[in-house]
């Protein structure tokens, strides 16, 4: 008979809340044991409200199986001693507690009265049992305890990327930059092909073009073609700097026409303020972060920073992911077409990757979650020893890319540009597939 009541009482709670399936687990323990009424029962939580609640249900359950109960005002050491007082036959201790998914209750039950006859110390009865249970957290019980009931994260979807060819030149993209010029909150498109500056719409139309020639020649120029492109705002203009000048163009769009206003011997590429070093295709290493001046360990070839975190690519195939300057550790075959991206709106960007070879007419886009590619670099390993999220094989070298938000919905896009095999040059896009 008692094992029918406590099968009949697990069954029950199947579709019971938090409190009532606790309620019953710890009755059938309670049954199991061989425990007796009248039973008192000690419940400790942070909240008294919460404390008078489990006790009150806990109670239920235990007089529908026909237990006395008696609900004891006490702490679980204190209620020994108040059980014998009020000659309770057994008593349940619990101590209860709640997070944002889980509801933990840990204790026991047993037997109060003492027998004397047992020697200098008086011993308890023979029945008891330990107790501990967790259970989901429902939005009732959450309620009652005074927490916030955190959701059921969903489970991770794969991200992969679609490629689609935005446009095609008769030479080489050199640099390439997004930004909002017309606070239409989609990006627009800037690139530098040779000495000239495009600048598109999402759509890769033209908008606007300007020659960077009219500003003094560098004192030396590097072997293969290099530059540099920044969108600032308050108020909004470009910023654009060719490796064959000495000094960056300040450009402002007006109506279709992008007009000078300026020259200036920095360029600020996403918080790092930079300046191209004569003769070679990077960055001189001395940088300001933050207003702050910093060295970093060498020239680089590219940077790209969100949400606090920059890639840093390095003229011998290295780059590294870090969030304190100047940067330190490595991760091998990072070529200078590579960025960092939120494409899944997580506030959490990816790492786009090209290879850093420097010769053949195909290159390697690796797609990498950001505790990844924080591996890779603290451990000084290359991208090919890891398995990335994404991956695709395309025509051409991927030189220059960067993160863009072309549709205006909150996530980016990578765009990227390639210099082909015959001297010419494309514009690609990397899109998330939506599920």
């Amino acid at each position: 008979m008692m094992g029918v009541l406590v099968s009949s009482l697990l069954m029950a709670a199947a579709g019971s809340s938090t409190l009532e399936r606790l309620s019953d687990e710890v009755t059938a323990r309670v049954l199991a044991a061989g425990l007796t009424g009248p039973i008192g029962v000690a419940i400790d939580t942070k909240d008294p409200a919460f404390t008078r609640a489990v006790g009150t249900v806990l109670c239920g359950r235990l007089t529908r199986a026909k237990l006395s109960c008696e609900v004891i005002d006490a702490t679980p050491d204190a209620a020994i001693a108040l059980a014998g007082q009020r000659e309770l036959s057994s008593l349940v201790r619990l101590n209860v507690s709640t997070d944002g998914t889980t509801l933990t209750a840990r204790g026991d039950a047993l037997e109060t009265w003492k027998n004397f006859w047992s020697g200098e110390r008086p011993t308890r009865g023979p029945r008891s049992t330990a107790l501990g249970f967790t259970f989901e957290l429902d939005a009732e019980v959450a309620a009652l305890a005074g927490v916030s009931l955190t959701p059921t994260p969903s489970p991770a979807i794969p991200l992969e990327l679609k490629l689609s060819s935005l446009a095609r030149w008769s030479t080489v993209p050199v640099a390439l930059a997004a930004g909002d010029l017309d606070g239409d909150r989609r990006s627009e498109l800037a690139v530098l092909l040779g000495e000239e500056l495009v600048l598109l719409t999402p759509e890769a139309k033209v908008l606007a073009r300007y020659d960077l020639s009219s500003a003094p020649a560098a004192a030396s120029v590097s072997r293969e073609p290099f530059g540099a492109i920044a969108f600032l705002q308050n108020p909004p203009r470009l910023v654009a700097w060719s490796g064959r000048r000495a000094r960056a163009e300040v450009l402002t769009l007006v109506g279709s026409t992008l007009k000078p206003s300026g020259l200036q011997d920095t360029i600020v590429l996403d918080g790092i303020t930079a300046r191209l070093e004569p003769g070679l295709n990077r960055f001189l290493p001395e940088v300001q972060v933050g207003g702050r001046s910093t060295r970093m360990p060498s020239g680089f070839q590219a940077s790209s920073t969100r949400a606090g975190v920059t890639l840093v690519v390095w003229p011998d195939g290295n780059g590294t992911v870090t969030r304190q300057f100047p940067p330190s550790g490595r991760i091998g075959d990072v070529g200078c077409g590579s960025a960092l991206a939120d494409v899944d709106k997580d506030g959490v960007p990816e790492l786009l990757i090209s290879t850093a070879r420097t010769s053949g007419d195909a290159d390697e886009l690796r797609l990498l979650s950001l505790p990844v590619a924080e591996g890779l670099a603290a451990n000084a390993q290359s991208t090919r020893s890891t398995t990335p999220s994404w991956q695709a094989t395309l025509k051409g070298r991927v030189i220059v890319m960067t993160g863009a938000d072309l549709d205006g919905d909150g996530g980016e896009e990578f765009v990227f540009g390639t210099w082909l095999a015959d001297g010419t040059g494309e514009l690609w896009v990397a899109r998330r597939v939506t599920p």
